[in-house]
């Protein structure tokens, strides 16, 4: 039973770790949904208050991008009896798709790829930073409905 309330805990944990991410992104994405499409006169001309919702919409969409893929999916399949030992992190997102959580693999790189861009300041390289800000605009949709299809998925199989 300890190793049952264990996973449950962890799980929980992981859970709990996600919404606060993602309650915070959809803040953030809130106070900056204006904002978009970013081009350089426009990053330029933005003001502190407009400068730290970005910020936080960067960092929570990282924490959650980042937590949902090292933590609470490893737990999801944990969860399913699913042998994840030694497994390389493209595997699990293979079975991560194979359970529906994921449209693709492929998709869930590319979101990777876009936190990467945007969590490295590049003062000196504006148009890749903007370029990231504005594929983030656009990935903010997909991790967001990946992370309501992962919660409601949780809900019906594992709680």
């Amino acid at each position: 039973m300890l190793k049952n309330e264990d996973f449950s805990d962890r799980l929980n944990q992981s859970i709990a770790t996600c919404r606060l991410h993602y309650q915070r992104m959809k803040f953030a994405e809130s106070r900056t949904k204006n904002l978009f499409p970013l081009d350089v006169t426009t990053y330029k001309s933005l003001d502190n208050d407009q400068i730290s919702y970005t910020d936080q919409l960067i960092y929570r969409f990282s924490k959650l991008q980042d937590t949902m893929g090292n933590k609470l999916f490893p737990l999801i399949l944990e969860g399913l009896h699913e042998d994840i030992e030694n497994m390389a992190f493209i595997d699990i997102l293979l079975k991560i798709e194979k359970f529906g959580l994921i449209n693709d693999s492929r998709q869930w790189l590319l979101l990777r790829e876009t936190r990467n861009i945007i969590t490295h300041e590049y003062p000196f390289q504006l148009d890749f930073l903007i370029e990231g800000l504005n594929q983030l605009k656009e990935q903010l949709t997909v991790l967001s409905d990946i992370w309501e299809h992962t919660e409601e998925f949780i809900r019906q199989r594992l709680l």
